[in-house]
């Protein structure tokens, strides 16, 4: 099953790796998903798309919005953009930033913004079903980018394509 995305939240540089180029960077990544906490990490299942989409300008680029609600997904340091898997890297300020963006988040905001979506492109379902799913995943990365947040750690995103 492809698409998925999970937020993994990490300790203070412990992302070194990810700068080493594309096979460090997924080495690093595929070590994180292998780690067994799930303490540590949230997945957004197949919502990322339309979660990012709904926080930015409604299309699927990683620079596509404003700071800070783009932050949530596809924002910060691209670690890695290929055709097969893509990581992301946010900074524990960025962390902060985009969680108290979140944090202002409310559900007619973000189904005004989950309606529009076909109109950017989105193929995704585009109906009640599709909202109570998408939504539910928000809530969830909301809640996780509040803890990572207030323990001061950063912040990876992956989504394997």
């Amino acid at each position: 099953m492809g698409c998925l995305g999970v937020h993994y939240s990490i300790a203070l540089n412990q992302g070194g790796r990810l700068w080493d180029g594309d096979e460090a960077a997924r080495s690093f990544a595929r070590e994180l998903e292998d780690e067994g906490d799930d303490y540590y990490r949230q997945p957004v299942d197949k919502a990322w798309d339309a979660i990012h989409r709904c926080l930015s300008d409604g299309t699927l680029r990683w620079a596509g919005g404003d700071w800070p609600l783009n932050g949530a997904i596809l924002g910060g340091d691209p670690m890695y953009l290929g055709s097969d898997y893509i990581i992301m890297f946010l900074y524990e300020d960025d962390v902060a930033e985009v969680a108290a963006a979140l944090d202002e988040v409310t559900q007619p905001w973000f189904r005004e913004r989950f309606f529009a979506l076909p109109a950017h492109g989105y193929e995704g379902r585009a109906d009640e079903t599709g909202f109570d799913y998408t939504w539910y995943w928000f809530e969830r990365m909301r809640a996780f980018f509040r803890k990572t947040a207030d323990e001061g750690r950063q912040l990876v995103f992956t989504a394997d394509q």
